[in-house]
């Protein structure tokens, strides 16, 4: 304890002071004669008037230490979700109707904590409340009723509610089981990782029984099918069935697809037999689409006897049905006898995949096998464009080189890649394929297997690949910038580790070279021409994987997809110009729903910069303005308010300037689940792994009738954890200091006045 003074001015200014009001003490009045008495009662109310004065001006402060409790918070964490409202509890009674019996045996332990700490209570469901405690009773409804059960989020809201309390501990009242949709979906046991970070400890009350809430149901789960596919292409559609409660029943499945006029109609069935009380079965139907467009498609199950919740039993999606794909054949070869095929058909492939609407198959040849008959894949129409990828001529037949020779005549497309067995390297001298080419094949340039590499028909690189005048630069095949600047990006694109010698001196009558080495010798890189009604190329280059390892993956895909588009003779495709891309066409209730939209010219046509109008329709029809941001060759946006189930709408508007380009639309669906009660049961291991997560702090699992032991240890327990305090105690300004000065002042005034000084 010790006394500080801070004097008004300094010491020498209250010295100056104390010493004049001194000094006017002994003074009276010379007009007038007052006994003694009375004189030395004006001095003595004077002095303590200049007492009180240098007090003031002095400002004394008593400074002492002090232990006070810390004011501390138990929360009590509610589940009022529908769960709680299963019965599987002690007498039959509901979770929910065992909880509020537990809580009001635990009254006099509630009033008992509320003594010495700050006992709160918290309900929970989507959201999280605060309820009223009184007297040690927690106000609860009658029935819980919450759509969610957002046990993660809740811990985080009432964690950072409390933030500027001491929290002793959390008790969490509820079945354990995490219902919740985004962005209320926090996992709970990365949360009680912070409760234990912090030293609170979680009391894990966990009400219902695993398993006992099941009721007897059948569900349609995890509807799989392809969101594009093409028309006259049979589809499979697939998904789980659940059921619990119907054994050794049999259990019809429909398909149903929407019709152009809107209507939902069964195109396929299956019967599925139940075994067992309980279990999951596949589900697998098919159905071949007709026309393009885009379609609701719903795996369906009729409501059974003694079912009580019915809407699980039918799950939909949409799928778009396209005219058609480009439907190409890759056959892919290797350098050597039993070797592994290139990367580069690896990169090829991954590149064509981002294109919907081109098919890949892939076919990898043996040559320690016989040559293979590949004569029923070479029929007219079954593929669109056919790749040879470093395949050398032993890998197929003559018959099926003829059949190749044959389709490309009559309208298929053909590209050689080039390879250490690609061209005059690979024997195709002489052979059908050898008249398909645009470039003669010299003599003598068989690449044996396993043989060095022979520099007299390969091209040692690095070799820069541009656009060769007067074709190339504005070819469709060549156009691999987003916005028309393809010349500048073939100037950046990285070089070929080497090519194949096509010489110029033995290109056919009907050849154009679109591409050539940058160095002086020009060297042709990619040679079109068009045999018959088909349309082939010959790519020297066989490394333009490197083009995506070096940061040029966009420039990569657009050049692979407009070879493909090229060769199959859809550089003037006019269809699907505005397009919507969505991430999930089935999305659940309050998930964000990702966007993207674009213009796609069509090949040879320079890339548009239009703005987009994006309109979301919602179930009730109330329609959505999204804002979206440019990425790129697309614009992408966000939408949030999917709280509604039922089918969403978007259309995309785009624009040049005052130009309206097209519109497009599509859809997704919100299923209308009931997240609490189509998996009712308790969950008590979640329950038990987040008191675990915080036992070191003394956190545990408990089971119902524990809960007043638990809150009765807790009202026991001392709770004030004392922390050493700095006090500081000040009279001279206060009111009592203040009210005495001036009632000082006030009496020697009325005595002046009374005795006549005045």
């Amino acid at each position: 304890m010790e006394l500080h003074f801070s004097p008004v001015g300094g010491p020498w200014l209250v010295a100056v002071v104390a010493a004049l009001l001194v000094a006017l003490l002994p003074l009276k009045p010379a007009h007038v004669e007052l006994s003694r008495a009375r004189l030395w009662v004006l001095r003595l109310l004077r002095f303590c008037v200049v007492v009180l004065t240098l007090i003031a001006m002095l400002r004394p402060t008593l400074v002492y230490t002090d232990e006070k409790p810390l004011q501390a918070s138990l929360l009590v964490l509610i589940d009022d979700s529908r769960s709680m409202s299963v019965k599987d509890s002690l007498g039959n009674l509901s979770r929910w109707d065992s909880l509020k019996a537990m809580l009001e045996d635990a009254s006099s332990a509630i009033e008992t904590l509320a003594e010495t700490w700050d006992v709160r209570a918290y309900q929970f469901d989507t959201d999280t409340k605060p309820v009223p405690v009184e007297d040690g009773s927690v106000k609860l409804g009658d029935e819980a009723t919450g759509e969610q059960s957002a046990l993660g989020a809740a811990l985080e809201d009432v964690l950072e509610r409390e933030s500027a309390q001491r929290v002793l501990g959390v008790v969490v009242l509820s079945d354990g089981a995490q219902r919740a949709a985004p962005p209320r979906d926090a996992a709970p046991q990365l949360t009680a990782r912070r409760y234990a970070a912090e030293g609170i400890p979680i009391y894990a009350v966990t009400f219902g029984q695993p398993g006992s809430g099941e009721r007897a149901d059948i569900a349609v789960e995890d509807l799989l099918t392809g969101d594009t596919i093409f028309a006259s292409t049979p589809t499979e559609v697939t998904g789980r069935l659940r059921y619990g409660g119907y054994a050794n029943q049999q259990v019809p499945v429909q398909l149903l697809w929407e019709t152009t006029e809107g209507e939902m109609a069964g195109v396929d069935a299956m019967q599925v037999r139940l075994d067992g009380q309980s279990g999951t079965l596949p589900i697998r139907l098919q159905h071949t689409p007709s026309e393009p467009g885009e379609y609701k498609v719903t795996l369906r199950v009729e409501p059974r006897e003694g079912e009580q919740v019915t809407t699980n039993n039918e799950a939909s999606t949409f799928v778009t049905v396209r005219a058609g794909g480009i439907r190409v054949l890759y056959l892919v070869g290797a350098t050597r006898v039993g070797g592994e095929p290139s990367l580069e058909q690896r990169f090829i492939r991954g590149a064509l995949a981002a294109s919907p609407d081109i098919v890949v198959t892939r076919q990898r040849f043996d040559y320690r096998q016989e040559r293979e008959d590949l004569r029923d894949e070479f029929e007219p129409g079954k593929y669109d464009v056919y790749i040879l990828d470093d395949l050398d001529s032993l890998a197929l037949d003559l018959p099926s080189w003829r059949a190749l020779e044959a389709s490309v005549q009559r309208g298929a497309g053909l590209i050689m890649i080039g390879g250490y067995h690609s061209f005059g390297p690979g024997g195709f001298l002489g052979t059908p394929v050898a008249g398909l080419l645009p470039v003669e094949l010299g003599r003598a340039e068989r690449q044996n297997f396993d043989e060095k590499l022979r520099d007299d028909v390969h091209l040692s690189g690095p070799l820069k690949m541009r656009p060769a005048a007067p074709l190339g630069p504005s070819h469709p095949v060549m156009q691999i910038a987003p916005e028309g600047n393809s010349a500048e990006l073939w100037s950046e694109i990285p070089e070929l580790d080497g090519a194949n010698l096509l010489e110029r001196s033995r290109l056919k009558p009907n050849a154009m070279v679109l591409a050539e080495s940058a160095d002086n010798a020009r060297h042709p890189l990619l040679i079109a021409g068009q045999p018959g009604e088909g349309r082939v190329l010959a790519f020297a280059g066989d490394s333009t994987w490197r083009w995506v390892t070096q940061g040029f993956a966009d420039a990569h895909r657009r050049f692979w997809r407009q070879v493909i588009l090229w060769l199959a003779k859809k550089d003037q495709q006019k269809e699907g110009e505005v397009w919507i891309e969505l991430a999930q066409r089935r999305v659940p209730r309050g998930s964000r729903v990702e966007l993207a939209v674009g213009a796609q010219p069509t090949a040879g046509e320079t890339q548009v910069n239009p703005t987009f109008d994006v309109t979301i329709a919602t179930p009730d029809g109330e329609p959505v303005g999204l804002n979206t941001t440019p990425a790129e060759d697309r614009h992408t946006a966000t939408f949030n308010q999917t709280g509604q189930p039922g089918d969403y709408t978007v259309t995309v508007v785009a624009r040049q300037g005052d130009k309206e380009l097209g519109t497009a639309t599509a859809r997704f669906l919100v299923p209308d689940e009931d997240l609490e009660l189509d998996r009712p049961a308790a969950e008590p291991t979640l329950m038990a792994q987040l008191a675990r997560l915080t036992a070191d702090s003394g956190g545990r699992a408990l089971a119902p009738e524990e809960l007043p032991q638990l809150l009765a240890e807790l009202a026991d327990r001392e709770p004030e954890v004392k922390q050493e305090v700095l006090e500081r105690v000040t009279y001279w300004d206060k009111w009592p200091f203040f009210l005495l000065f001036v009632g000082l002042l006030g009496v020697e005034w009325y005595l002046r006045k009374r005795w006549g000084l005045v």
